[in-house]
């Protein structure tokens, strides 16, 4: 089986490292990031990743209006996101939600929850 494609929209290089090394190992998944709304969404368009993993606070832009960007996208409408995010608050997860992600994750996360996530959204 080829490995999953996903798309990790993140701009901590430390994250960056570490879900790009768990997803590897967990997951059998290739990780490509962005560390940016605008590079996030071209490399989403261009790449068509099986799974958007992306994180709400970025540089250039928050989260919810890149997911918002996405899923009004033809293009890239159907491709399941999952936030993870540092904001633990209910609006702000119940917002993720209601813009369409498939799940949210609280940093910090365990590998083996994250895989297990990917999992469940695209078959395991």
């Amino acid at each position: 089986m080829p490995p999953r494609r996903i798309l990790l929209i993140e701009d901590d290089p430390d994250i960056q490292k570490m879900v790009a090394l768990a997803l590897q190992f967990t997951a059998g998944a290739e990780v490509e990031t962005a560390e940016d709304g605008a590079t996030g969404l071209r490399l989403a368009r261009e790449r068509r990743p099986e799974l958007i993993l992306l994180d709400c606070m970025l540089p250039d832009t928050d989260g919810y209006a890149v997911c918002r960007a996405l899923k009004e996208d033809p293009a890239t409408g159907a491709i399941p996101v999952i936030f993870l995010s540092a904001r633990t608050q209910v609006e702000e997860i119940n917002q993720g939600l209601a813009l369409g992600a498939a799940g949210y994750l609280v940093k910090p996360f365990d590998p083996m929850t994250l895989a297990a996530e990917i999992d469940r959204i695209l078959g395991g």
